[in-house]
């Protein structure tokens, strides 16, 4: 179970950082906005993030980094 949530914060993560590329040379307001607001949704991902995975256990954690595919 643990690990199919490390694989939706590892998206989540891979999708704000896409969007926070995109946004990241705009100089147009809305843009900066939006870009700051997947910056600060990202920090709160990663707070989560850190408080989810000491219950995972560092093994499962290591294991996914080197074959993400070996839990399916």
């Amino acid at each position: 179970m643990h690990h199919h949530i490390i694989t939706v914060y590892n998206d989540m993560f891979d999708h704000t950082d896409s969007v926070m590329k995109g946004f990241a040379t705009e100089n147009i307001q809305w843009k900066e906005d939006l870009y700051f607001t997947v910056k600060f949704a990202q920090q709160t991902l990663s707070t989560y993030y850190s408080e989810v995975t000491p219950t995972t256990d560092m093994l499962l954690i290591s294991g996914y980094i080197l074959d993400p595919f070996w839990m399916f």
